[in-house]
């Protein structure tokens, strides 16, 4: 039976992707229907697969004349490809896959992981005179092509209002926790010693980097087993920079990456080492509604997770019985130590709801859907 040809193609994603290759690239494959294509930007660890073939762009600033050619390299590989089926996850793809879809009669599918006009329009990451004319010009894109996309994927469950472009055909897969199988995993030691603090994944000032740096100084000053590992990568020049002057001479502190992308298997075996987790995103319209990935990542690894105050990420985590509320700007630094040290975590609920085996379904649903044509 021949395979059909489906593309998941990104500008700003690495062909390692966590959701793009572990999650709908693999749970595509396995289903052994699809001749599966990942189009993003190089990786130092590009996976091997005698199954998935990938396709890299270089790498480019965020303000640049490079990124405004990326979706041509990209129409290129569509060519190159002639897939039936694209998954496509950024808006600079909306418009030459809109032309692929109407030049070549592909199915097409908007995986939808950010707000992304709101964001631009709302977070400090852009120069202010450029926001609204780019955030404008992103909504009006995914107004115009909205019709002829055959499906929108979600990522989150508030983006089902927020998104009145969305057609009938949408669908939430939630950006959940899918198991690294790794022998180097070695798991959480008991007795070691130490009591492990982990802030893993996008390090900004935004996410609460710095706020950690300084719950872990303060709990540090009153029990020296604290230590504190940093994970991922800082996008923002000005956020690694500080980041690196705050914790030089803080040696229970230890960064991994920063400048450079950190491979999602080391990142599970770090939380998978870890006795605590931070989520400490700060407040921020554009996020506040949102789940960030490691609540699911550290919720079904049963990572305790000291969680600013947000009532959604509260209430999930805290069916679990996974999470210490902290607000870091009233901190009761002794009340916060009792816990870590005194408290019984994840005795309740069931944590199998974090996994991306529930969402996996969905995906093959909606693929099957496509493809006959429904």
């Amino acid at each position: 039976m021949e395979k059909t040809k489906v593309v998941i193609a990104s500008i700003l994603k690495p062909i390692d992707d966590t959701r793009m290759y572990e999650k709908i690239g693999l749970s595509l494959e396995q289903a052994n229907k699809y001749d599966i294509n990942i189009i993003g930007f190089a990786s130092k660890n590009i996976p091997h697969s005698n199954y998935i073939n990938f396709f890299t762009l270089e790498r480019f600033p965020r303000m640049s004349f490079q990124r405004l050619l990326a979706p041509w390299k990209v129409w290129k590989y569509y060519l190159k490809v002639k897939p039936k089926v694209i998954i496509f996850n950024t808006h600079e793809l909306l418009i030459v896959t809109f032309w692929y879809r109407i030049l070549f009669g592909a199915k097409i599918v908007y995986d939808i992981r950010e707000n992304y006009a709101r964001n631009v329009r709302l977070q400090k990451i852009y120069p202010a005179l450029v926001r609204p004319f780019l955030s404008t010009w992103i909504r009006f894109k995914e107004l115009v092509v909205s019709p002829i996309i055959n499906t929108h994927v979600v990522a989150e469950k508030s983006y089902l209002n927020e998104l009145k472009f969305l057609g009938k055909k949408t669908v939430l897969l939630e950006n959940k926790y899918k198991p690294v199988i790794s022998p180097s995993l070695s798991g959480r030691a008991e007795g070691h010693g130490t009591v492990n603090l982990l802030y893993s994944g996008t390090i900004s000032e935004l996410y609460g980097i710095f706020d950690a740096i300084k719950i872990t100084r303060f709990l540090h000053a009153i029990d020296d087993r604290i230590r504190l590992v940093i994970i991922g990568y800082c996008a923002l020049k000005d956020d690694l920079l500080r980041l690196k002057d705050e914790i030089q001479d803080n040696p229970f502190i230890h960064l991994v990456g920063g400048d450079h992308l950190v491979p999602h298997e080391e990142i599970v075996e770090e939380i998978q080492k870890a006795d605590f987790g931070f989520i400490l995103n700060l407040p921020n319209p554009a996020s506040d509604n949102k789940f960030p990935t490691r609540v699911f990542e550290y919720s079904a690894n049963k990572l305790p997770v000291i969680c600013r105050n947000n009532p959604l990420w509260i209430k999930y985590l805290g069916q679990f019985n996974g999470v210490i509320e902290v607000s870091p700007d009233q901190l009761n630094i002794e009340r916060l130590h009792s816990s870590i040290t005194n408290n019984i975590f994840y005795n309740a609920g069931d944590t199998s709801i974090s996994l991306w085996s529930s969402e996996e379904p969905k995906l093959h649903r909606m693929m099957e859907s496509i493809i006959q044509g429904n």
